[in-house]
């Protein structure tokens, strides 16, 4: 990846246009068998991303995997990687370009369009309210929505965490089995560290 978030052109996007917005169907949790099942119950949480809980019921009308869900009482926006239900006043944004890598940038890229404007309990984002909203995302060429770029943006960033964190392990891997003489382990022979 050649540009930058500083190099890269930027521009304001309708989210209406380039997202459709649904209203969720509600689930009440009273109704809901909650343990040991498989489907994410997201709620108008701002923790967790959103899962309040996972529940067992089956036969739900699901969220499709690769959207964002918005509280429309909290205005918090969390990407969801899975098929989901929501409690009530909850909206899934969906597009086929979002992703697990374009999915985060883009919730970050919302939460500071809607910075400082008093949404939340009182003032709720809602779906109308959203839809004529602008959000600043980079542009590709031709104008549109720079999806490569966000996609690409999110992977090296993951990446250089994930150098990071591999790295304090291994240190920690190194000083835990006699460190700082080499890579020997416990009984004195030579270990390959990753």
């Amino acid at each position: 990846m050649n540009e930058s978030l500083e190099s890269v052109k930027w521009g304001e996007f309708a989210i209406g246009e380039i997202f459709t917005i649904t209203n969720s169907k509600p689930y009440h949790k009273n109704n809901l068998k909650l343990g040991k099942g498989k489907t994410p119950y997201v709620t108008r949480s701002s923790f967790n991303n959103g899962l309040e809980y996972i529940v067992e019921n089956e036969n739900f009308t699901l969220n499709p995997k690769d959207t964002i869900s918005l509280g429309a009482e909290n205005a918090d926006f969390f990407y969801q990687g899975i098929e989901y239900i929501t409690g009530n006043k909850m909206y899934c944004l969906s597009n086929g370009k979002i992703n697990r890598y374009t999915g985060l940038f883009l919730t970050q890229a919302l939460k500071k369009s809607i910075e400082n404007c008093g949404f939340g309990y009182g003032i709720g984002l809602t779906g109308t309210r959203l839809c004529n909203r602008k959000v600043l995302l980079p542009k590709d060429s031709n104008g549109n929505p720079h999806w490569e770029f966000m996609e690409s943006f999110m992977r090296e960033l993951e990446k250089k965490h994930l150098e990071k964190i591999i790295a304090y392990y291994k240190n920690k891997l190194v000083e835990s089995i006699g460190g700082g003489g080499g890579n020997t382990s416990l009984f004195g022979e030579k270990i390959l560290l990753f």
